[in-house]
């Protein structure tokens, strides 16, 4: 069986602008690890006001399989002009 992992995402609310939202730590986590690491983020978070911390599953289906350039995009890449 697979095991499922996830990111920590870090939701910031901004008054003069959109919401933005980044990965914590750049690193995937099973389910345990992360639940712990989400309660940890929380319980030190001063600032629950604007900061806040998501559980987001990784999807590795997509990148399983190999990258394919249609042939539009390669008649395109011709085509443009490069700048070196």
């Amino acid at each position: 069986m697979e095991t499922k992992m996830f990111f920590i995402i870090e939701k910031k609310k901004y008054s003069h602008s959109h919401d933005s939202y980044s990965i914590h730590d750049e690193n995937v986590y099973d389910l345990t690890t992360a639940v712990k690491k989400l309660l940890a983020l929380d319980t030190l978070n001063e600032d629950r006001k604007r900061t806040s911390y998501h559980l987001q599953e990784v999807n590795f289906s997509m990148v399983d399989k190999p990258l394919v350039v249609k042939d539009e995009v390669k008649e395109e890449l011709e085509q443009a002009e490069m700048p070196f």
